[in-house]
Formats: structure tokens, C-alpha cells, sequence
């Protein structure tokens, strides 16, 4: 995938960083939709820039999960979710495996079913960055998470946006067909967790997936099988194992 006509708006949000997080009294919990235009996230220059991508007056919504014990003091982390549905939201039944991880969710919820991957991208991006502007987040835990074929979102967001440092594939996963060295090496430095099981239509493409990122000297990689599913939700457990691998580098 080609970024090309954005790619000075990604060096613009990269030196200017998220803008002031909210007053403690604005900070919504549970679930809620946000909805902010790209000059409210990343200025009016930086919007400009990706207008071709996504236009200056488009309201952008994301699903937003904020566990109901979140405290500033303590930052939190923020797992982006790219949703091939559009819905973006977080299932009920995952939500104690957030509250336990002092864990954010936030996923785009689309007006159109049909965005372009470079839109998607962006999406991901914009959702990392504005979600900094209204809560305390620790930046060593911002993770992406997919499932289906939400998987090759992921994947190019990873490789231009150095910024997201672990990545969740569940039922889905992505792999390139040609990657320039610098984009490998940035790989090697992430986190990645591929979910899937027995009645998984795409586990023998994932299994193939996980083996060739290990032929391709990416070491920090984990494979999630579970034998009764998965269904169309990860189960909780599974999630809270995934989530602990990626946190689990922190402790070294």
C-alpha cells in the first residue's frame, strides 16, 4: 500500500505530538463514541495535508471503552481496533479483561463500508492521537488489534507508524509480499500475537503467517490456539494472554 501523498502529514504528527489531555472532570468511562474532524486531533496545517484522504469537515466517530477504575495518575494503555464490520465497539464480555489491564479500547466507527485502506490507516493513526488528548496514556502500551481480514489494516499501520508497539491478530492475519529492510527491522522491534483455533477458517493461512515471521528473524511472536474455537469474539482468557505477552516486555 501506498502512503505516499500523506506521508509529510505523518512526519507533521510526528513532531508535533498529541495536544493537552482533558480536565479530570471531562473524562467519560465505560463505553461512549467520541467524535473529533482531523484539524481538532492534529491542527489545521497537518489536516491539510490529508485532506485527499480524509476531508477537513468529515466528523470522524470512534467506540471508546474507558475501564470504569481508570485514575490519571496511573496512565493507562490503549489498544486501537480496526473492525472490517465498521462498528468499532468492544464486546461486553471483554470488558473485565480491560478494567484488569488498565487497558483503553478505541475503534473506528465508520460511516461507509467502503474506506480506503490508506482512510483505514489514518483512522488507526488519528484514533492513537486522540485518545492522548483526553486521557493519560502509557505510550510503551499502545497496541493494534484486528480481526478478519482487518488483519491487513493492521499490518500497514504497524509499518507506518512507529509509534503502536505490539500488535493482536485475531482470526486473521497479514503478510507482505515485499518489505524494504528498515520496515523489517521495525517489526522485529514489536510485539505480535496471532489468535485462532480448531474451527478457524483461516487457521492454516495464520499458522503459515506466524512461521514466516519467525523465518524472518521476528522473535518477539506468539501463537494463541484455542481448540474448542474461536467464535466471533475472542474469549476473555485468550485476550488477557495476548495482552500479557505484550505487556510482559516491559518487565525485562
Amino acid at each position: 500500500m501506498k502512503l505516499r501523498h500523506s506521508l509529510i502529514a505523518l512526519f507533521l504528527i510526528a513532531v508535533s505530538g498529541a495536544q493537552p489531555a482533558a480536565l479530570a472532570q471531562d473524562e467519560l468511562r465505560g463505553m461512549f463514541r467520541l467524535t473529533r474532524t482531523t484539524t481538532e486531533i492534529i491542527g489545521a496545517q497537518t489536516a491539510q495535508a490529508l485532506n485527499d484522504v480524509i476531508p477537513l469537515d468529515d466528523e470522524l466517530q470512534w467506540q471508546v471503552y474507558v475501564p470504569e477504575n481508570y485514575d490519571r495518575r496511573k496512565p493507562a494503555g490503549a489498544l486501537v481496533f480496526i473492525d472490517p464490520g465498521g462498528w468499532g465497539g468492544m464486546p461486553d464480555q471483554l470488558r473485565p479483561v480491560f478494567d484488569n489491564n488498565n487497558l483503553i479500547w478505541i475503534g473506528a466507527n465508520r460511516s461507509s463500508a467502503k474506506y480506503s485502506e490508506a482512510r483505514s490507516v489514518w483512522m488507526a493513526i488519528l484514533a492513537s492521537r486522540v485518545i492522548q488528548q483526553d486521557y493519560a496514556i502509557d505510550l510503551n502500551r499502545l497496541y493494534i488489534g484486528s480481526t478478519g481480514n482487518g488483519a491487513t489494516t493492521s499490518l500497514n499501520t504497524v509499518l507506518n507508524a512507529n509509534e503502536f508497539v505490539g500488535v493482536i491478530y485475531m482470526s486473521g492475519s497479514a503478510y507482505w509480499g515485499s518489505i524494504k529492510p528498515e520496515q523489517l527491522e521495525n517489526l522485529r522491534r514489536k510485539q505480535h500475537v496471532f489468535i485462532t483455533g480448531s474451527n478457524d477458517k483461516a487457521k492454516a493461512a495464520i499458522r503459515t503467517d506466524y512461521e514466516n515471521y519467525k523465518k524472518d528473524g521476528i522473535a518477539n511472536v506468539k501463537l494463541i490456539y484455542d481448540t474448542k474455537g474461536p467464535g466471533k469474539v475472542v474469549k476473555p482468557e485468550y485476550m488477557d494472554e495476548a495482552i500479557r505477552y505484550l505487556d510482559a516486555r516491559l518487565a525485562r
